[in-house]
């Protein structure tokens, strides 16, 4: 990734886009093998990050690879020089201690997920010796069986035609896991660092390198599901999106090593999908070994890695045919690129190598976290880095060899945690959190920060820590938090809710909403506070004190186990199964313990409140849950395949023409089909919402642009939202305009001059919209699912 101001007239340029996208920004020094600039010739040629002694300690009896691009001087700067800033044919030496042709490649390496503009998978440098095709299969570096392209938002478009339109994954790929020692095989060939990977292409993008938050989210999900050990995005932008966390969160509960660059901007400030909680984000650094000055800071940045500059860029794979980054086909298919990007590409190779010499997979039960802390306690500070962690280096410069070898900090020894806090299931910005020593010692707090609700606590000495974090009137705590020497403590999440007034201070652990007819697990948590100790012997068991019907537990008397006890002043949980009622709203749940043929009931029960909805993340005390229901019964709604409805989430062009469309249909099969051919050029016949689109717009109720184009991908913010759903309650564009709006408006900030003025002022009369506490309705905000399901249910008098 690289800030578009730093692109040339003669560069590919880095499209950015509104809202709900993330954009390729790779610079294209040079597309062919030749000289580079001055600069690149004087930059360092040993910049390795090894503490003394270390490289002395290998036994590096690897031969180096036959592969051109390897050896090759360009003036002082060897033209493959990240390979040896990183000293990688030492990390072979360790592992795997031999290069690899078709009959002898690990067939079991572990997995890295690309998500990126897709690969070419005819490039003759993906292909070891003896092998057919680059195929893992045929003996080759990608695994194109399970390769995927997410472009559209509609599972039906998936396909595994992964062609890379851009080069930016080719890329990528190349220093990832381009085949190595397959000599001349391909011409000017380079040595991919972590060659002994399987590679997995995923492409969300298409020429112009623009990818959406939902094609991202999809990719990671089919990574997690595959069982993918890493997964790199290459992909920055500045916005968060609950839909793109809950697919990181989806991989990282199932072990996968999410990797990310950290961004292009250069300032101090998060960059996503980098700073989703959950993700490693990488800085870069130059030939030399200094940051580089487009590489962005902040709390999301892990670790640096060679991403280069226009001085000294990184040389690799590009496409074998014409492409953005690649219209000049004379010459090798190869070409110089710098970004953060390319230094995620160099961390998630040393993290496939690491994962491959440990057999670190989900598979295994070893889970990313190991990766992450490997990865930080290894990487070497250097001389002019602060001390501990540092905004724009993290705690330093990836070193493969003291990777592998299991290397001591090499720093200072200072570790942090960090994680993220939500309230009522949303983002709590500006949570405080604070680590207490558990030995004893001050409080160090941070409040909860970027859109994300992230935190870290920077800096700490090794130990144990009591965290804990607090919003408004909730408060948590995690127990014995353990920092390590020169790593984060990854992951130390809280989930703040407001408690019942007569909850127990320990009480029952249950999600936000669980899906009806589903069985549900709760977690109970008894302290006994009285003076004797309760034992199974003794008749001491778990009985239902009351419960709210229709709910039947599984259970109703759970036993202590043989010779289990809890004594005075301790805890016991126990697990219970409860049977999900169908109907929407919260339930009330209450256990007590009691003493068979003995003391009978006593202490204060325990109760659980179950928040029951269609969607988990819509729970009964959502302020639209209603509403949401409400246009899911009616089939104007579906939610996403995970039972989440996502109700914070922005909405597109797209979206809101079906919800329209089935909404004036009265349902989803009452929707005709489309005419023949398309009406705008950029919704085809194989676009996902095509249908819907051609009859709201013959019911006038959409309009393209000038150019005959709907920008069906684009984001709707308050003022098109008020337009698409008056047009539909009036009749059409055309029953609109014989509406006289009041000569005074509403909200001050929708004068009469508005070009929404007419649709919102209709909305408002009819009782279908209001503004906000302010009295301002404003316009230009985003609409979100939640909104856009309470004005629907409201114009088209859905029971709720």
């Amino acid at each position: 990734m690289v800030p578009p101001q730093m692109l040339g007239a003669a560069r590919a340029a880095a499209q950015t886009l509104p809202g709900d996208s993330f954009a390729l920004g790779p610079v294209i020094a040079q597309l062919q093998h030749g000289p580079t600039q001055q600069a690149q010739r004087d930059a360092l040629t040993q910049c390795s990050p090894l503490p003394p002694g270390l490289l002395d300690s290998l036994d590096i009896a690897l031969a180096a690879p036959n592969d051109p691009a390897y050896h090759e001087l360009i003036g002082d700067l060897h033209l493959q020089w990240p390979a040896h800033s990183l000293d990688a044919l030492a990390a072979w030496a360790y592992y795997p201690g031999r290069y690899f042709d078709a009959a002898t490649r690990p067939q079991d390496g572990p997995v890295v997920a690309l998500i990126d503009t897709g690969v070419d998978a005819a490039h003759p440098d993906f292909i070891n010796p003896g092998a057919s095709s680059a195929d893992v299969h045929d003996g080759g570096q990608l695994l194109l069986g399970i390769a995927r392209t997410f472009i559209g938002g509609d599972p039906e478009d998936e396909t595994a035609d992964v062609t890379d339109e851009h080069g930016h994954g080719t890329h990528l790929a190349g220093l990832i896991g381009a085949a190595t020692d397959n000599g001349t095989t391909a011409g000017s060939g380079i040595a991919g660092i972590g060659y002994p990977v399987r590679l997995l292409p995923l492409k969300v993008a298409e020429a112009n390198g623009a990818a959406t938050h939902a094609d991202i989210a999809r990719a990671i999900t089919h990574a997690a599901n595959q069982g993918c050990s890493i997964i790199l995005t290459g992909f920055s932008g500045p916005t968060w999106s609950q839909a793109l966390q809950d697919a990181v969160d989806y991989a990282w509960h199932r072990g996968c090593f999410i990797v990310a660059p950290a961004g292009d901007t250069g300032a101090a400030e998060p960059v996503f999908p980098a700073a989703c909680p959950h993700v490693f984000g990488v800085a870069a650094t130059t030939a030399s070994g200094s940051r580089a000055d487009y590489s962005s800071r902040g709390g999301h940045v892990a670790v640096a890695a060679p991403g280069g500059d226009e001085a000294a860029g990184i040389y690799s794979t590009l496409p074998t045919y014409a492409c953005t980054l690649r219209q000049d086909l004379s010459g090798n298919p190869y070409g110089y690129a710098f970004g953060t990007s390319q230094a995620a590409a160099h961390v998630a190779a040393g993290a496939a190598l690491y994962a491959g010499m440990n057999d670190v997979r989900p598979s295994t039960g070893r889970e990313g976290t190991e990766i992450w802390q490997a990865l930080q306690r290894s990487a070497a500070a250097g001389e002019a880095a602060p001390a501990g962690w540092d905004p724009g280096r993290g705690y330093g410069a990836l070193s493969l060899p003291a990777l592998l070898a299991g290397a001591a900090p090499m720093g200072d020894g200072l570790g942090s945690i960090v994680g993220r806090v939500l309230l009522r299931g949303s983002p709590a910005l500006g949570a405080s959190v604070a680590a207490v020593p558990q030995e004893g010692g001050a409080a160090i707090s941070v409040a909860a920060q970027w859109p994300a609700g992230a935190y870290r606590i920077a800096n700490l000495p090794p130990g144990s820590y009591r965290v804990t974090a607090q919003s408004e009137d909730s408060c948590a705590e995690r127990e014995a938090v353990t920092v390590l020497e020169g790593a984060d403590a990854p992951g130390v999440d809280f989930r703040l809710s407001d408690p019942p007034a007569d909850a127990m201070p320990v009480s029952a652990q249950i999600p936000a909403a669980a899906v009806r007819g589903e069985t549900l697990t709760l977690c109970l948590t008894f302290a006994n506070t009285g003076e004797s100790t309760w034992r199974r012997a003794d008749g001491y068991c778990l009985a239902q004190a009351a419960c709210q019907a229709p709910i039947d537990p599984v259970l109703n008397r759970v036993e202590l186990l043989p010779g289990e006890a809890i004594a005075p002043g301790h805890e016991h949980s126990f697990l219970l199964s409860l049977s999900v009622p169908d109907g929407f709203g919260f339930y009330e749940t209450a256990w007590q313990m009691c003493q068979e043929g003995g003391a009978g009931r006593f202490g204060d029960a325990v109760r659980a409140t179950i928040s029951v909805s269609s969607f988990l993340d819509v729970p009964a005390d959502h302020w639209a849950v209603c509403e949401i229901e409400a246009a899911k019964q009616a089939d104007i709604v579906r939610g996403y395949g995970d039972h989440l409805f996502r109700p914070a989430s922005p909405v597109a062009r797209d979206q809101m023409a079906v919800y329209i469309a089935r909404a004036l249909a009265e349902g989803d099969e009452a929707v005709p089909p489309g005419p023949n051919e398309p009406t705008f050029v950029d919704v085809g016949l194989d676009h996902w919402a095509w249908r819907y689109i051609e009859y709201a717009h013959e019911c006038e109720i959409v309009q393209g642009y000038e150019d005959g184009s709907y920008h069906p991908g684009d984001l709707l913010d308050r003022a098109q939202m008020s337009v698409f759903i008056a047009r539909a309650l009036a009749g059409g564009e055309s029953g609109l305009s014989e509406y006289v709006p009041p000569e005074a408006p509403t909200f001050a900030d929708v004068p009469t001059d508005s070009w929404a003025y007419r649709s919102v002022e209709y909305l408002a009369g009819a009782g279908v919209v209001s503004g906000y506490p302010d009295d301002l309705y404003h316009p230009n905000r985003p609409c979100s699912r939640d909104q856009m399901a309470v004005y629907i249910t409201r114009a088209f008098n859905l029971d709720c």
